[in-house]
């Protein structure tokens, strides 16, 4: 009798499956102009920072100022990079909320609604690690000998598809660490630190 109840009432666990599958796709597409922004943020940073990365990771006995060389490379797109991945994950935030309000528990809308902070910073590393993938050989032959980039190129262990792989992986990672609410925290501080220093220094001084 009581295996007999206890069926009913996993029927609707198990049919959960397809339903927060296709919620997970249905917030996937870039559905609107915020979320078409989020993704050519999110996915051109990603994409840009791929390169120097997975360059210094297939790299190997390279000296220590090429290394600083590809980090001052990857400086342009680490503000775009922090700016977007907090926005992405106000995102997710969001559509995690609206999922518990239809009465989903917390961990399926958890789960649900990272498709996007899953999907577009990898969609960007990926781009960006095929293509230095694909181009390193002519860009090693075509920049100067003493160049940082051709130097750690020519120096590369030679496992590319490693260091592809992994710079995906740490782009991922460091996405969804940079998306959280205490990362925005810090970022919101050190705004608020750089415009207090500037209207001190705009600020007239004493003749």
């Amino acid at each position: 009798m009581s295996a007999a109840n206890a069926r009913p009432e996993e029927a609707p666990e198990n049919s959960r499956l397809p339903v927060l599958l296709w919620l997970a796709w249905r917030f996937l597409p870039p559905l609107d102009r915020q979320d078409r922004r989020m993704l050519t943020w999110v996915a051109g940073s990603c994409g840009y920072l791929a390169m120097p990365l997975a360059v210094g990771l297939a790299a190997d006995h390279v000296p220590g100022l090429t290394l600083l060389s590809l980090l001052f490379l990857s400086a342009p797109a680490l503000p775009v990079w922090w700016m977007s991945a907090i926005a992405l994950g106000s995102r997710r935030r969001e559509t995690a909320l609206a999922l518990r309000q239809a009465r989903i528990n917390t961990r399926s809308a958890t789960a649900t609604s990272i498709s996007q902070q899953l999907a577009y910073p990898t969609a960007g590393a990926i781009v960006g690690t095929a293509l230095i993938t694909a181009v390193h050989g002519p860009v090693a032959r075509a920049l100067p000998q003493q160049a940082p980039l051709a130097i750690a190129i020519k120096n590369s262990s030679g496992n590319w598809l490693f260091a592809a792989v992994l710079s995906v992986l740490l782009l991922v990672a460091f996405t969804a660490v940079l998306s959280s609410e205490r990362s925005a925290d810090c970022y919101a501080g050190l705004r608020r630190m750089a415009a207090k220093l500037g209207r001190r220094e705009a600020a007239p001084q004493p003749q």
